[in-house]
């Protein structure tokens, strides 16, 4: 009982020098790593058009947009830079709780630290709490929120975490983080129809959300009120998004396990269900030389996760759909350089080896054999000129069980973002978020962010 009520005491008594260093390394990871998101997102067209409804509707305010000259308020600068940082699926996320608080914290805490001159380590506190909140949320309603009642996880938990980070960054009391909260609670939406067409909703969502949690943090300072069970109620968010919620779930070691540390952040820019197969043909490659067109023959077993009707499109009609689809995505794996994100483009999407070789992989679900925890995920065979090549994977890089260090995720966000912005401005960006706590006013740090 009082779970709301619970969480925010929870987060109105938490500040930076009571998070474990190890919490704080992670999230300098996160945010770099959402800084790699951006510039991937950044040039495309739905972050284009989301944009421009920004600029028509609030044309002035005082917070950056990335890659952009112009600035605008805290509510679209967490619209357009969300739509970035989740517009090329190579945010992070909690996936047991199908969530995404990469696009859904760190736009909203960023806007609102620029807004009110945060220092570093106040912006740390705020984005790990909002972090821990909205996976703790997503955990306690259960991956049945997307699986069995066919909403999108990472829209309906969005607006919680956005919240509990900005009201944190806003000092909110108790009561006010409750309301912001309860709020938030009305907010959450997104629909996997998506999935059928490749359309570009779904790129909108966790952004929409890291709106509205904002919006709702700032609703709450002003008195504005949400109900104080919205999360445990009969009628609450639990109950009525997940048809088998575990409430228990939301304080479970609350304060000594930070659910955030178990994020998995991408090496490549699909769907996060397959990447352990797609990890697995990139490093094959590393160490193999071979001709695509050679290949006669691809088969991937693997758990039934990965095996979903709407990861096994063979003939995506759009980038969305190639990045949600195992055999697309395996066929540029295997024929091109992956690790760049605009591997995935409308050019790719025509390739016509590409797409051969992604009508001819087999596909094979073997619940007993994959998917239990520590085991083997996939196994893939590879067949050439009438020998065969097989690996299993287990250990891909970005699990939980395989983080990115500091210096790999910099490597990343260099090769990300060398078409958004000057080497220079990267190192710099680099260094100042390796010592994030120490910087006196984000936003000094927001601007570096900006284009020219």
């Amino acid at each position: 009982m009082h779970e709301t009520q619970r969480l925010a005491q929870f987060v109105a008594a938490t500040g930076y020098l009571d998070l474990p260093q190890p919490v704080v390394e992670a999230i300098k990871v996160y945010v770099l790593d959402n800084l790699a998101s951006c510039c991937a997102g950044s040039p495309t067209p739905w972050a284009n058009m989301v944009g421009s409804v920004a600029l028509e509707s609030a044309s002035s305010g005082p917070c950056s947009v990335f890659a952009r000259d112009w600035t605008t308020t805290p509510s679209y600068a967490a619209l357009v830079n969300g739509t970035m940082i989740g517009g090329f699926e190579c945010d992070h996320a909690f996936v047991p709780g199908s969530c995404h608080p990469s696009a859904a914290v760190f736009p909203a805490v960023l806007a609102i630290a620029e807004r009110e001159h945060l220092d570093g380590a106040s912006f740390l506190a705020a984005l790990a709490l909002g972090y821990e909140v909205c996976c703790r949320v997503g955990r306690a309603a259960t991956r049945a929120v997307e699986d069995v009642r066919g909403f999108h996880g990472p829209g309906t938990n969005a607006p919680f975490g956005s919240a509990v980070g900005v009201g944190k960054a806003l000092g909110l009391e108790v009561g006010l983080l409750v309301n912001a909260l309860g709020i938030a609670g009305s907010h959450g939406a997104g629909l996997l129809e998506f999935a059928r067409e490749g359309a570009m909703t779904k790129r909108l969502h966790v952004a929409r959300g890291a709106q509205m949690g904002l919006e709702s943090a700032l609703l709450a300072a002003k008195g504005f009120t949400g109900p104080s069970t919205v999360l445990e109620g009969e009628r609450g968010f639990l109950h009525v998004y997940s048809p088998a919620p575990q409430p228990d779930l939301l304080l479970e070691g609350l304060g000594d396990t930070y659910l955030l540390r178990e994020v998995t952040l991408k090496a490549y820019a699909c769907h996060v269900s397959f990447h352990a197969v797609i990890d697995g043909i990139a490093r094959f490659r590393r160490t193999h030389a071979y001709d695509p067109a050679r290949l006669q023959h691809v088969k991937v077993v693997g758990a039934p996760r990965m095996m979903e009707a709407r990861h096994c499109v063979r003939e995506p009609g759009s980038v969305l759909g190639a990045q949600y689809s195992l055999p697309f995505s395996a066929a540029i794996a295997l024929s091109r350089n992956i690790e760049e994100p605009w591997a995935f483009s409308e050019e790719t999407l025509r390739d016509s080896q590409v797409r051969r070789l992604a009508r001819n992989i087999e596909l094979v679900e073997d619940r007993d054999r994959f998917g239990r925890p520590g085991g083997p995920v996939a196994e893939v065979t590879l067949t050439l000129a009438g020998s065969e090549e097989g690996f299993e994977v287990t250990n891909w890089k970005g699990a939980p069980s395989n983080p990115y260090t500091y210096p790999e995720i910099a490597e990343k966000f260099r090769c990300y973002a060398t078409p958004a912005l000057l080497p220079g401005r990267c190192d710099e960006i680099i260094a100042r978020v390796e010592r994030l706590e120490k910087e006196p006013d984000m936003a000094d740090l927001a601007r570096l962010l900006r284009s020219g």
